[in-house]
């Protein structure tokens, strides 16, 4: 089996590498392909995951903004 990487998911990048260093196992059957599906499956959940709140992070500083902008006139 190949070594296992601690590492944190927080951000689209840590995401992608992850999944590239899961289908690189993969293709040096280092790890089973339903290992891999599975984890891919997560990843895809995790990205989702990441992606809304980075939009409504996104959305949120927006709306301050405007806020701001209106409270000035």
């Amino acid at each position: 089996m190949g070594k296992q990487i601690k590492r944190r998911l927080r951000t689209m990048e840590d995401v992608r590498r992850f999944l590239a260093d899961t289908v690189n196992q993969f293709n040096r059957d280092e790890i089973e392909a339903n290992k891999a599906s599975k984890l891919g499956y997560l990843l895809q959940i995790l990205a989702r995951v990441i992606e809304g709140s980075d939009l409504e992070s996104r959305v949120q500083e927006l709306e301050k903004t405007i806020n701001q902008k209106g409270k000035k006139k």
